[in-house]
């Protein structure tokens, strides 16, 4: 029987075990504890409540036993010995405790019995791994399953650590543990069962978007869940979205559905398109709101979101140039009589019509080679009718790019912008804007690289001579476009 604070832990018997048996974590404590008479707990909670001993299944304020002449009258407060320092309490705790009877030198203690319910998960992990290794206490939830990322040193105990999840956590059904890097052309990666249901299709909510998935067919990091809602907070109403590398959905569905806007989402994935379409339903997103393709990204680039934006300036530019004409008195056998007849599209002659331009953004979410993508915008709208091919005309509709890549922790944010700068082969506006999105592993970071499209890029001539994707691969570090083999896990309690 142990009463350090330190040894209330699980038997050192368990060290190393590899198949669980959960008897071998029963333990008899001796807990610090005091009488208080049930008249008073209201009284004096506050003197004491923070110093209760708190372990799953035990009850922190307990009945005496049968045998106690106080049982009526009074019951047992467990008091956690690593609260009981004297250095640690105030006058007030010391003088309550001390009224109560409690010697805080030599304080009276209560046999408590633990067993496997009462130890939390980290407690058991850290009780069965060998000392010099780093722990485990951490995993991804994606709906049922627990997604796990063992380093090797830890794979003689995934079994335990698999069925100790399905016991501690309910909800989870199925765990699993990645073997391998995501490198492959569809971004999912190969994975063994350690517990459990072999279930892998699983639904999820994200900031009020329900989204189903096969995870072991397509990609999903919970992880990001707070970039998605920050993107969509900052796309506008009513906006046009081209979501390039769109996955099943974690940005197309919620500014589909909270902001209005029209999307154009595409993946190369044929899995990811399924469930894409399937959490379009789910979501009961109004027809014709998400455009889904299933396609490569730079083709997506060069085509759908090439063709949309052209045919946006030329909708726009002759729906404002029959308004215009209007207002002059032009009769519509004139307008219609000319070839091809453009009105300036400004700020101020839009502000002065009904017809307004949407905003539209760009977004690319596939840090391991995003930025490898962005020399498609070169040219994307040399295309144009020579009478719209003016700076003037296309800023209202020249996209915002949410470029997402990987650096290191050395990287300065200039060397993200000479990246970017070699994919496209010019210099970046005075706009770009480099944010840390997370840590990944390690000296390991996800960025998101921001700016707006402009005119220069978007209008050169696609014979240009150049060499800039012999610079990109001498600029690209193919150690750093991969998804770590295993990323540093936090504590959870």
């Amino acid at each position: 029987m142990e009463s350090s604070c330190s040894q209330i832990t699980p038997p050192d018997t368990v060290k190393g075990m590899t198949q669980l048996s959960q008897e071998a974590f029963t333990k008899v404590v001796k807990i610090p504890a005091v009488k208080i008479p049930k008249s008073q707990i209201n009284n004096t909670q506050k003197s004491w409540k923070k110093l209760l001993f708190k372990k799953r299944g035990i009850k922190s304020i307990a009945e005496l036993s049968d045998s106690d002449p106080e049982k009526k009258t009074h019951c047992l407060i467990l008091l956690d010995p690593g609260q009981l320092q004297t250095d640690s309490l105030s006058e007030e705790q010391k003088i309550t405790l001390q009224k109560f009877g409690l010697d805080l030198d030599n304080p009276d203690t209560f046999e408590v019995k633990l067993d496997y319910n009462n130890w939390s998960f980290p407690e058991i992990i850290r009780a069965v791994l060998p000392s010099d290794a780093d722990s485990v206490t951490s995993f991804t939830q994606i709906g049922h399953i627990a997604h796990l990322n063992l380093k090797d040193v830890i794979l003689p105990y995934k079994y335990l650590i698999g069925n100790v999840i399905l016991d501690k956590l309910p909800i989870v059904k199925t765990v699993v543990n990645k073997v391998s890097s995501i490198d492959n052309t569809y971004r999912n990666f190969q994975m063994e069962l350690l517990a459990g249901e072999e279930k892998y299709i699983t639904q999820i909510k994200e900031h009020g978007s329900v989204f189903e998935l096969d995870f072991s067919k397509v990609y999903w990091n919970s992880r990001l869940s707070t970039e998605h809602h920050k993107i969509v907070d900052l796309v506008e109403k009513g906006s046009v979205v081209y979501d390039v590398f769109a996955g099943i959905g974690p940005f197309s569905v919620p500014v589909a559905k909270k902001k209005h806007c029209i999307v154009f989402a595409n993946d190369l994935n044929p899995s990811s398109y399924e469930y894409l379409m399937r959490n379009i339903q789910l979501n009961k997103i109004v027809s014709g709101k998400i455009k889904a393709f299933n396609m490569d990204g730079r083709d997506f680039i060069k085509t759908v979101v090439k063709n949309d934006l052209i045919d946006r300036i030329v909708r726009y530019s002759t729906d404002l140039h029959k308004t215009s004409s209007e207002d002059v008195g032009e009769t519509s056998e004139n307008v219609e009589s000319d070839t091809f007849s453009c009105t300036q599209i400004t700020n101020e002659n839009l502000e002065s019509s009904n017809i307004s331009v949407p905003f539209s953004y760009v977004i690319m979410n596939l840090p391991a080679m995003a930025i490898d993508f962005l020399d498609a915008f070169k040219s994307i709208l040399h295309d144009l009718p020579s009478e719209l091919k003016k700076p003037d005309i296309l800023e209202p509709f020249l996209p915002y790019i949410y470029c997402y890549t990987f650096s290191t922790q050395d990287t300065s944010l200039k060397d993200m912008e000479d990246r970017v700068k070699v994919a496209v082969g010019q210099s970046m506006p005075e706009s770009c804007n480099v944010r840390l999105v997370r840590n990944v592993a390690p000296k390991k970071e996800m960025m998101c690289v921001s700016f707006k499209l402009w005119p220069d890029l978007v209008l050169s001539s696609c014979n240009e001579d150049n060499d800039d994707k012999k610079k990109q691969e001498d600029f690209a570090d193919t150690e750093l476009c991969k998804e770590p083999d295993n990323k540093r896990q936090k504590l959870i309690s």
